[in-house]
């Protein structure tokens, strides 16, 4: 169900929609099978933009120190400010997407990001590289929430678990393979080398966007027309009822569990090219970034199989309560993967700690990839279903939540490995991720305990 009233009308086609190759529906779901799987390809490119970009420079962090005569602290503030960025500004575009259609704002943003890093990449301040590392974030962020909007338009429940499974795969395999790429091109060419690829990455997605993905929401009609200062009010305040959402118990405490997941992967990210470029392996940038293929593998095996066990889940339930439908079902696939997420950080964090041959980290590596998306492919439509209409303002509200514990788990890596090494830093975090767990627990225990309310209700 996507974000919109029964009560809709047919879209009327506007001179952008007629930019678009494939015509615009009047029921979303209605797109062929070969057209819904082109639609989620789009969006997923377009949400691997922004965890790519905020992870191409890690290879160039020591690079960029000597080159500014600065800190690693400082350096690392290029992602932090990225994933502030990526927190905040989705809290906008899903609404401005409700209000002006997925594709306008997807193009209009991805342009804006574009600009801002050829700035980057011309500049010789690394205060200005912060800022516009900042607003380049802004405008590439819009598909963290907005391509969560598509999906919900064009799929019906049953159907979404994989396919945001692979969407949301593209947001965690981003941070993975930027590393591979931006150091091979850091080592080829340089670093500002990174910043004009995504230059030419982030415009070449806007522009696919804009030839080949549809307008897929359907608005339901204005009751009145507003004043310019009514829209430009309205537009300002969007974040708000989105912010309400997080008083849910059940979107809380399972945004909450991802988030804390989610900021281990940038713990990790930020932690590597440290571990890998000293004695005694002495990696070079480009053999840094091939160590990040462990983590890819387990996240590609973990979306394809999280979101198929997340829809299975759900359709066996529909079919023995007589077609109902329970969002809440799907998390209790959750538990394939909560136990290789601590597990993979130890085994990463000791071995490095220890100096092990440089291959058996990676299997730490690689138990973590899977784990962690076999548990975001569980939560992922579990929230976007949770709140019929409501998808991509949930998933924007996990963009807010995640990114930030990422943005501080980022400051704090390099500090707390200088301070107590990888094998403590990674025990730390292996131990609040399993106790977290805690969080999920008690959305299944409330939703035992509301259903059987509900059957003693109807026994009555």
């Amino acid at each position: 169900m996507s974000e919109h009233d029964s009560t809709e009308s047919a879209p009327t086609p506007t001179w952008f929609d007629r930019l678009c190759f494939v015509h615009r529906q009047d029921d979303p779901t209605a797109h062929s099978i070969w057209q819904k799987r082109s639609i989620v390809l789009i969006i997923t490119l377009s949400a691997f933009t922004a965890p790519f970009a905020s992870c191409i420079l890690f290879p160039s962090f020591t690079i960029l120190v000597d080159h500014f005569h600065t800190t690693e602290t400082k350096v690392a503030l290029t992602t932090t400010v990225f994933l502030l960025g990526l927190a905040v500004a989705p809290l906008w575009w899903s609404t401005l997407s409700q209000q002006y259609g997925r594709r306008p704002v997807l193009v209009f943003s991805f342009l804006i990001s574009t600009i801002a890093v050829i700035i980057c990449a011309v500049s010789n301040s690394l205060p200005m590289i912060i800022v516009f590392r900042l607003i380049e974030a802004v405008g590439c962020s819009s598909a963290q929430s907005v391509g969560a909007g598509v999906i919900s338009d064009i799929f019906i429940p049953t159907e979404r678990g994989s396919a945001l499974g692979w969407f949301y795969l593209g947001t965690l395999i981003g941070p993975m393979i930027a590393p591979i790429i931006g150091g091979a091109i850091q080592v080829w060419l340089g670093w500002r080398a990174n910043l004009y690829f995504m230059a030419i990455f982030t415009f070449s997605t806007a522009l696919l966007t804009m030839l080949c993905l549809p307008e897929t929401l359907v608005k339901s009609p204005e009751t009145k027309e507003l004043h310019w200062y009514q829209i430009m009010q309205r537009d300002a305040l969007a974040p708000l009822p989105k912010l309400r959402l997080l008083s849910v118990p059940s979107i809380a405490l399972t945004v909450a569990y991802v988030s804390i997941c989610f900021a281990s992967l940038y713990c990790f990210n930020t932690t590597l090219p440290y571990a890998y470029s000293a004695p005694p392996y002495n990696f070079s940038a480009i053999e840094i970034g091939l160590c990040y293929i462990s983590n890819c593998l387990g996240y590609a095996i973990g979306s394809v199989v999280g979101g198929k066990l997340s829809d299975a889940k759900l359709r066996h339930y529909q079919l023995a309560h007589g077609g109902d439908i329970r969002p809440a079902e799907r998390i209790k696939t959750v538990w394939y993967g909560v136990g290789f997420v601590p597990v993979g950080l130890l085994v990463y964090g000791w071995l490095v700690e220890k100096q092990v041959f440089w291959i058996a980290p990676l299997v730490g590596a690689f138990l973590f990839g899977l784990g962690l998306m076999l548990v975001t492919s569980t939560v992922m439509p579990f929230l976007v279903d949770v709140k019929p209409g409501a998808g991509a303002s949930v998933v924007a509200d996990l963009n807010l939540v995640r990114n930030i514990l990422a943005a501080i788990g980022t400051v704090l890596s390099p500090i707390a490995v200088s301070n107590i090494g990888f094998g403590w830093w990674m025990t730390i975090l292996a131990i609040i991720c399993s106790l977290s767990v805690g969080l999920v627990v008690i959305v299944v225990w409330r939703d035992a305990a509301e259903r059987k309310m509900l059957e003693v209700k109807d026994a009555v």
